[in-house]
């Protein structure tokens, strides 16, 4: 018995996957069964009311960064991170070229 072929990743560009999509697909979700269901006289466009969505998405997405827990973990990260550029090597490589 031969084993099973393994899945075959499709080849070509890659594609970009937006990371707010699954929040604006998920307010879109809300707002359409809120506004459509309802009997109010004027609908807005369905592509108007996307466009909104992705746009609360990405508001939400940039006020989370802002939280004073994500600032302070982002500060930690920081301090901890080694810049390379600010490391002096010369002394090393000095005592190699004899």
């Amino acid at each position: 018995m031969s084993a099973p072929a393994a899945a075959a990743k499709p080849e070509g560009p890659a594609v970009y996957k937006d990371p707010n999509l699954d929040l604006a697909k998920e307010i879109y979700i809300s707002m359409a069964s809120v506004i459509y269901t309802g009997t109010a006289a004027q609908k807005p466009d369905p592509k108007a009311l996307a466009a909104m969505c992705f746009k609360l998405a990405e508001a939400f997405d940039a006020a989370s960064k802002e939280t004073p827990k994500v600032k302070a973990f982002l500060e930690a990260e920081a301090k901890a991170a080694v810049k390379l550029d600010s490391v002096d090597m010369t002394d090393v490589f000095a005592s190699t070229k004899k």
